[in-house]
């Protein structure tokens, strides 16, 4: 049975887009946590350990911010450019290195400040970030 959730968001990065949802408590970092050509997480201690091997290409990302710096932006522009680029992406702390790579690359990017996303969603569900109307429409399949 499937269930429509809806959440408030702060506008960031302006566009529409769905993909299944890829969530994680841990801050998310991108160069070195992820490999470039196949667009996926890397684990052990150099990545984020419950997205181990998962694509993030055409994903919601949901985490709370980023891990690094200014090269966040930058690697995220390389993932793009190799066509591994993430739908969208929700933080649940406003990160200006998350949204100067998604205002470059036109990724919808939205601020959800309400803690419970974290308990409400589950990686595969179906998540449409519409920053334009700042709200995230979150689709339930299991």
């Amino acid at each position: 049975m499937s269930s429509v959730k809806i959440f408030r968001a702060k506008k960031i990065s302006l566009g529409k887009a769905c993909g299944p949802a890829l969530i994680t408590r841990d801050r998310l970092g991108l160069r070195g946590f992820a490999n470039l050509e196949q667009g996926k997480f890397l684990g052990g201690s150099l990545g984020i350990g419950d997205l181990e091997g998962t694509s993030f290409a055409g994903a919601v990302l949901i985490f709370p911010s980023s891990k690094g710096s200014t090269l966040w932006s930058i690697t995220l522009d390389l993932h793009c450019r190799s066509g591994n680029a993430p739908a969208a992406m929700i933080n649940s702390r406003l990160d200006p290195f998350v949204a100067l790579g998604c205002v470059l690359q036109d990724i919808p990017l939205v601020q959800v400040e309400d803690p419970s996303i974290f308990d409400q969603v589950k990686n595969g569900d179906t998540v449409t970030v519409d920053a334009d109307r700042g709200e995230v429409i979150i689709d339930n399949v299991s």
